[in-house]
């Protein structure tokens, strides 16, 4: 669904019940907004430039604005109104493969989420650098380089400085035979950049956001191939507090990676790339990822810096392997005693992302919501692991209180498909991990809601109490509305529903900030 940015904004009106007066901050999200570059379409709906919602709450009253982020691709596609670059997931150049070799460049989209820390707004896009944002206005302030420890460019580290300059050259010489490279930073171009991850984590044991960067390469070990990742943690004040970096053998597709007291959690997906087909130009990055049957996934456990034993020794990384399985997004992680525990989303295989997997995916549900909630019980001492479903059904887009990211939680939110005689809807749902209870809000025929924030209650001590906060979609009649629900009495519908003036499209992830960004009244 195609939008126009609203950068000014406007008081949202409330449709059904009041806004809880309590509620006071601002709600980021963020997603594709454009599907389409002066005449041509896209080729795959998460290709669209990032859009910046934000929902600012104050006294009972909510104020919304909207604006793209004005990335280096974004602004020069705006201005010559055609596709200049490649997407992620299946946007090509006209003119088929020869117009795509050779061209390992991928645009940022800067389009998949948003994080709001230490006065800072940072767009998120998993195969690039962060843009920084205005968060009064959205307006964008640049490329967001962590103080110069973020280089920018491909995420791909050949080991010496002469095979980095020939592929930067290759990919440049590509973009000036197309016209392009005038309209680019040229370090854009350049091999031995770090992409960041697009799902950083606040830790509640110590109050840091913590994050990861990442780049691929040649490797001396099998397979030839390795993903360096470097953790940062940063204090409130967005000060770097500890930095540590790990090598992976292999290829490691990670979308999302989860934290506790003394350990950085990542599952290894049993994936592996067709370099040839990107390469040559026959397919975009994501359709080139292909899934390794039969192939255990791998649970690494990387030590957090300064942790040690209970002999006070530095805590040393474990690999544990788990039955096949792809992980997009995790829910939470903790450890007990001589266990850790990750609840995380699971699909028994890689989703199919393609142009052909979406058209079976909108008229199958077995193919569209195949993801389950399930519970991986690690044991440090015998090195056992259970894994356990938690919810039968599907779900994704996990959501948790941020006040026990790290530590043990009770609760998971997250989204939730309803396909019952034609009664299609997409609710939220919030799963009980004590007692297995689960409950659901179900919005209505053709009624989709979007990933839910939780936002705690002010004073609250119970952890399940504050607000879901979640934009909604009606196939019938193309609103939208923005639902406030009580996260403790879920099955009772929306506390408030707020309605937008425009078509919203639907967004990816987002976050939320205790800090009013919205004008005066």
């Amino acid at each position: 669904m195609e939008t126009a940015e609203d950068p000014e904004g406007y008081w949202m009106e409330t449709v059904a019940g009041s806004i809880p007066a309590e509620l006071s901050g601002t709600l980021f999200r963020n997603g594709p907004g454009s599907f389409s570059i002066g005449e041509e379409k896209i080729g795959h709906p998460y290709d669209g430039d990032g859009l910046i919602l934000s929902i600012a709450f104050q006294d009972g009253k909510a104020y919304f604005r909207s604006r793209f982020v004005e990335t280096a691709e974004y602004l020069a596609e705006s201005q010559q109104q055609r596709i200049m670059f490649r997407g992620t997931f299946a946007t090509q150049r006209a003119g088929g493969a020869v117009a795509n070799a050779l061209d390992l460049h991928v645009k940022n989209t800067s389009n998949t989420n948003v994080v709001c820390w230490g006065g800072r707004l940072l767009t998120l896009f998993e195969a690039g650098q962060p843009y920084r944002l205005d968060p009064h206005t959205l307006e964008t302030r640049g490329l967001e380089t962590l103080g110069g420890r973020l280089a920018p460019g491909l995420p791909l580290d050949m080991g010496f400085a002469a095979a980095n300059a020939a592929f930067s050259g290759m990919v440049r010489s590509t973009h000036e035979k197309l016209g392009n490279a005038s309209f680019m930073p040229p370090e854009l171009f350049n091999a031995g950049g770090e992409a960041m991850t697009a799902h950083p984590h606040v830790d509640s044991n110590t109050g840091r956001l913590i994050s990861f960067s990442y780049r691929v390469g040649p490797s001396i070990r099998t397979p030839f191939l390795g993903t360096s990742l470097t953790f940062y943690e940063f204090t409130a004040d967005f000060e770097v507090a500890a930095v540590k970096t790990f090598e992976l053998a292999g290829f490691a597709f990670l979308h999302d990676f989860a934290v506790t007291e003394n350990w950085y959690v990542v599952f290894q997906n049993p994936v592996t790339v067709d370099n040839a087909s990107y390469v040559s130009g026959k397919a975009a990055a994501a359709a080139c990822v292909r899934w390794v049957p039969d192939t255990p996934t791998l649970l690494h456990l990387i030590p957090r810096p300064g942790r040690v034993d209970a002999q006070g020794q530095p805590l040393q990384a474990r690999t544990f392997t788990a039955p096949p399985l792809f992980v997009f997004h995790h829910a939470n992680a903790y450890e007990e005693g001589q266990r850790v525990i990750v609840d995380s989303i699971h699909y028994d295989s890689l989703p199919a992302v393609g142009r052909e997997a979406l058209a079976e995916q909108q008229i199958d549900p077995e193919v569209a919501f195949r993801s389950r909630l399930r519970r991986i019980d690690i044991d440090l001492y015998t090195g056992a692991l259970r894994m356990s479903k938690l919810y039968d059904q599907y779900l994704e887009m996990p959501a948790i209180n941020d006040s026990v990211s790290g530590r043990p939680h009770r609760f998971v939110c997250g989204y939730h498909s309803i396909f019952e005689k034609d009664e299609a809807q997409i609710g939220i749902a919030k799963v009980d991990t004590h007692t297995g209870r689960v409950s659901l809000w179900r919005p209505g025929f053709k009624q989709f809601a979007l990933e839910p924030k939780f936002v705690a209650r002010p004073g609250a001590t119970a952890e399940d109490d504050g607000w879901l906060l979640t934009v909604m979609f009606d196939s019938g009649t193309l609103d939208c509305h923005l639902a406030i629900l009580d996260a403790q009495h879920l099955e009772s519908g929306p506390l408030a529903l707020l309605r937008f003036k425009q078509p919203v499209p639907s967004g990816l992830h987002g976050c939320w900030s205790s800090t009013y960004f919205g004008p005066d009244h």
